[in-house]
């Protein structure tokens, strides 16, 4: 009887970690995507701005000194990508919050803008040599 009695608990038990082990949280999903009609950007076009306001934010960084003026250019240079990429503050910044809120999918987003930024910056150094010559 206690055999009998502890196999049926072992059983309750391992059913019970692997309900656990299968229910999973979507922010723990690398491939986890926005949901439709949200009014959040899908990965691509969220890889595109965020390289360009990462562009922004490091030519504002570069400045020796800050002043007001140069919050004010930034704040305008926000705007500009933004209307480039025919977007709203509004939108940047609930996709960033969504993207930021699924890490395991924004580890993607990270890792896709490193590479866009570095192929800029070759192909910047590229121009540059040849410019050179």
């Amino acid at each position: 009887m206690l055999a009998r009695g502890l196999s049926l608990t072992v059983k309750i038990l391992l059913a019970g970690i692997l309900l656990v082990g299968c229910s999973s949280d979507e922010k723990d999903d690398p491939g986890a995507t926005p949901p439709e009609g949200s009014g959040i950007m899908g990965k691509e076009k969220f890889v595109e701005v965020l390289a360009d306001v990462y562009l922004v934010e490091a030519a504002y960084k570069t400045h020796a000194f800050e002043n007001d003026d140069e919050k004010a250019i930034l704040l305008e240079n926000y705007s500009d990508v933004f209307s480039s990429h025919g977007i709203t503050t509004e939108e940047f910044e609930r996709s960033h919050a969504w993207w930021w809120q699924h890490p395991a999918a924004m580890k993607g987003v990270v890792t896709e803008v490193t590479e866009r930024l570095n192929s800029i910056e070759k192909t910047t150094h590229e121009e540059a040599a040849k410019d050179a010559k």
